[in-house]
C-alpha cells in the first residue's frame, strides 16, 4: 500500500514590488502590477507594445475602475484599454477574452460616432471608458497579475484533483499582505494502483472486477489487457455489471493504446453488453472512488 504524506509549508510575507517586473509598480487596491508607457501609440501599437515588456494591455475586471481612475487622473492623454467594438455585431469585447463589463463606461458612452476602440478616461469625476478612434496616439496601459498566489489571485470554487506520481506530495501556501481570505481546505487518499492483469493464454476468458462478486474497494485503479493472436478480433461480453453511477466506472479500448477509448461504463443497467474490438488485442481500466462500493462487474471473451 502507498502511503501519501502532506507537508504544508508557511513561507513570510514579501512584497508585492518586489513580485511586479521592471518598469511596473504594484497597485494594493487591485493586487496587479501596472505600467503606463512613456511615448504615444495607435491602438495595435499599445498591444505590441505592452508584449513587449511582458504584459498585456490593461482590460477593466469587475470593481478596478476606480482604482484606474488613481492611476491615470494625472494624464491629459486618457490610455488605451484592451476592448473594441465588434463591427458586424456592435458588441464590444476583450482582447484576452475576459468578460467585457458593461458597467464601466464613462457617462454618455459608449458613442460609436467617437471610434471602435476603447481608451480610459480618469481626469473628471465622470471616470471610466471612452470609445476612440483607433489610429490616435495615446498612452498604452499595461498590466501583469504579479506571482502572489501560482499566478495570482485565485479562487478555487470548484473541486480540483491532483494525482502524484510518487509516494509524497509537498504543497506551499504563502501569502502578502494586501489580501486575506478564508483559505483552503484539501484531503487526501491513498489510490491503490495494481500491476495490470493480462489474459492471453487461450482463445477465450472471463475478467472481473477486485474481489467481485464481493465489493470492490476503494480507490482502485486497475488495468486489464486481453491479447490475442495477430489478425483475431475479441468478442467482450459483459453479463454482471454494478457499480456507483459516473463515479466508479469501466473504461474498454480498441488497442493497448488509452487514446482507443470506445466507452464509458458505469451504474447498474449496463448488462447485458457485448462488443466486437477491431484489432487483437482490448484494454479496459477500472476506477472507483472513495464513497460508495458494490459488487462491480463480470465479463467473458472469446476471439473471433
Amino acid at each position: 500500500m502507498i502511503f501519501l504524506i502532506l507537508f504544508l509549508l508557511l513561507f513570510s510575507a514579501i512584497s508585492p514590488d518586489n513580485e511586479c517586473p521592471y518598469r511596473y509598480k504594484f497597485y494594493a487596491n487591485t493586487a496587479i502590477c501596472y505600467h503606463l508607457s512613456d511615448d504615444f501609440y495607435d491602438f495595435n501599437g499599445a498591444v505590441r507594445y505592452c508584449e513587449s515588456t511582458g504584459g498585456k494591455l490593461v482590460s477593466l475586471i469587475q470593481g478596478e475602475r476606480a482604482g484606474i481612475a488613481n492611476l491615470t487622473s494625472h494624464l491629459l492623454v486618457q490610455p488605451w484599454v484592451a476592448s473594441k467594438r465588434n463591427t458586424t455585431t456592435g458588441i464590444f469585447y476583450n482582447l484576452d477574452h475576459s468578460v467585457f463589463i458593461s458597467d464601466q463606461w464613462a457617462q454618455g458612452e459608449p458613442n460609436p460616432a467617437n471610434g471602435d476602440c476603447v481608451t480610459f478616461k480618469g481626469v473628471s469625476s465622470n471616470f471610466g471608458l471612452q470609445t476612440t478612434q483607433c489610429y490616435q496616439q495615446q498612452y498604452a496601459f499595461c498590466k501583469i497579475v504579479p506571482d502572489l498566489c501560482n499566478g495570482g489571485i485565485q479562487h478555487l470554487d470548484q473541486f480540483n484533483r491532483h494525482s502524484t506520481q510518487i509516494n509524497t506530495i509537498t504543497m506551499g501556501f504563502r501569502t502578502n499582505y494586501v489580501f486575506t481570505d478564508i483559505g483552503f481546505h484539501a484531503t487526501w487518499n491513498v489510490e491503490r494502483i495494481q500491476p495490470p492483469i493480462i489474459s492471453n493464454t487461450t482463445n477465450y476468458g472471463e475478467l472481473t472486477s477486485p474481489n467481485y462478486p464481493e465489493d470492490y474497494d476503494t480507490f482502485d485503479k486497475q488495468l486489464f489487457y486481453i491479447q490475442v493472436v495477430e489478425g483475431g478480433r475479441i468478442n467482450v461480453t459483459i453479463d454482471d455489471f454494478f457499480t456507483q453511477e459516473t463515479f466508479d466506472y469501466l473504461d474498454i479500448f480498441d488497442s493497448s493504446n488509452q487514446s482507443s477509448k470506445v466507452v464509458r461504463l458505469s451504474g447498474n443497467s449496463v448488462a447485458p453488453w457485448s462488443w466486437l474490438s477491431t484489432s487483437s488485442v482490448v484494454l479496459l481500466k477500472f476506477v472507483s472512488d472513495g464513497s460508495y462500493q458494490y459488487r462491480g462487474w463480470h465479463l467473458t471473451w472469446n476471439m473471433i
